[in-house]
């Protein structure tokens, strides 16, 4: 097998999403098991969408996942053309040029009035799939000349072949055949000298010599085209691999427009996902591992990729899913890792942090290591120890009324925490199990009640851990308030 090099091709008319993350992803993991490149390759011929700071995005997000390119316009090989489309117009022209001398393209002259009329006409005779009418197929060359002396704007048409079968052995659909009567003839060059997709799209897989394209199912229907203009060219094509569908809770195809909110890999960045986990879980989205482990490095996943494996049926977007992987790569970091990590995340509008020590803050942080599935969740647990006046809910109130007359409780843990002098976990811990010793409780009977009257809340981190940072100040007030 020829050195494989798969590209990732993305248009800067948005920023990096879910959807086309796992298309670089798939191309990159294809490549490097394979020991071969990953290219990256900007295509911006639609210049009136491109947005600014797209390509920006593009680049800077799947560096932060891990996805590095071998090759890129900030990175450019030799003998492979250019890595942007928008530098590559007199390219497209040359060779379009040459498919008009070789009468495998004709000029069209039809203005956009003219073929929305023809699409109508079509329509109404029952036509589903309307078609260009191959009006100036059949124009002399005097007709041309005329209009072009008349500088009538012209696009330049593929002459497609009539009646032709053309096949593709695709990795996840198996043999694929399109008959040309299905397609009319298309535009290759518009009037203003720019590259239609289908056209540019092949001549930069020639120029960087890509042997397979990995890209979603919604690119099938582009597939004949670029077929096509691969034989009027005399290259060979590369090995397709169109992957299924991504798909939300409702089946519906995962995009920002059917309401997924959290559909940008910045999103998910700024919410406190970890690039590793990230990556772990998009490699799992339409590809399966043998086995049943879920948990992969990038360095695993080069190492088992299997293009054999990959999904014939949609594949969910299950955003618990992520958040359970997440939350398992949340473990395994070290606590200094963690910590750095975790600060940045911190609503520090909302909690005061100069309340506690750098040391005593670094605990609290820590007593939710295996608790959280991502950064920003964190703000969600610590007004147990920031809110001085947090006010007990009435389900917790309720759940206290369930466990029994605790009164005498609240009486006994609140005189052996005032008179405890030694203030620590250890302590603590030994007078929790005394009280229930004396008092015949044990389990969630002892546990619960204790952990309502010393913090109000019916859950939450170790419980000794947890009273001693909270201090007996605050542990003593927040008893008395119950009792």
């Amino acid at each position: 097998m020829s050195k494989l090099r798969l590209r990732y091709a993305p248009s800067p008319t948005g920023f990096l999403h879910i959807g086309n993350t796992r298309t670089a992803l798939m191309n990159y993991l294809f490549a490097k098991h394979y020991k071969g490149d990953f290219i990256v390759r900007i295509e911006d011929t639609d210049l009136e969408r491109n947005v600014d700071g797209a390509i920006e995005s593009q680049f800077e997000n799947m560096n932060w996942l891990g996805i590095f390119a071998d090759e890129s316009f900030l990175k450019p090989a030799t003998g492979f053309g250019k890595y942007k489309q928008s530098a590559k117009f007199d390219v497209y022209e040359k060779i379009a040029n040459q498919l008009l001398n070789d009468e495998k393209a004709y000029k069209c002259f039809c203005t956009p009035e003219e073929l929305e009329a023809d699409r109508e006409k079509q329509a109404n005779l029952g036509n589903p799939a309307p078609q260009y009418n191959k009006k100036c197929a059949k124009l002399s060359e005097a007709q041309i000349n005329e209009l072009e002396s008349k500088k009538v704007p012209a696009n330049i048409r593929f002459a497609v072949p009539e009646n032709k079968d053309y096949k593709t052995d695709d990795i996840v659909r198996g043999e694929v055949v399109f008959n040309s009567k299905e397609i009319g003839d298309f535009v290759i060059l518009k009037s203003n000298k720019i590259a239609t997709y289908n056209f540019a799209v092949v001549i930069d897989d020639i120029d960087m010599k890509i042997t397979h394209v990995v890209r979603g199912e919604e690119h099938i229907s582009n597939t004949p085209r670029q077929l096509m203009i691969y034989e009027a060219l005399k290259a060979k094509p590369p090995i397709f691999c169109h992957l299924t569908l991504i798909v939300d809770e409702n089946h519906k195809k995962l995009s920002k427009r059917s309401g997924n909110e959290m559909f940008f890999i910045s999103q998910y960045k700024s919410q406190g996902y970890l690039p590793e986990a990230l990556f772990n879980y998009i490699g799992l989205l339409g590809w399966s591992p043998a086995g049943e482990a879920e948990i992969f490095t990038k360095e695993e996943f080069i190492k088992i990729f299997d293009e054999k494996r990959f999904s014939k049926s949609p594949s969910t977007f299950d955003v618990n899913k992520l958040k359970w992987i997440n939350s398992q790569y949340m473990k395994k970091i070290s606590e200094s890792d963690y910590l750095d990590f975790i600060k940045e995340f911190i609503n520090k509008e909302k909690f005061d942090l100069s309340k506690y020590s750098i040391a005593d803050i670094d605990k609290i942080l820590i007593l939710f290591k295996r608790e959280i599935e991502f950064g920003v969740q964190i703000n969600d647990h610590l007004d147990l120890f920031f809110n001085d006046n947090l006010k007990m809910d009435e389900a917790t109130k309720s759940i206290l009324k369930e466990l029994g007359d605790i009164k005498n409780m609240a009486i006994k843990v609140s005189e052996q925490f005032n008179n405890l002098k030694d203030w620590n976990e250890d302590n603590i811990k030994g007078i929790v199990k005394a009280i229930g010793l004396e008092l015949n409780r044990k389990g969630k009977e002892l546990f619960m009640p204790i952990r309502i009257l010393t913090t109000g809340f019916e859950h939450g981190p170790e419980l000794a851990k947890t009273i001693e940072i909270l201090g007996k100040d605050q542990v003593l007030k927040n008893i008395n308030k119950i009792k």
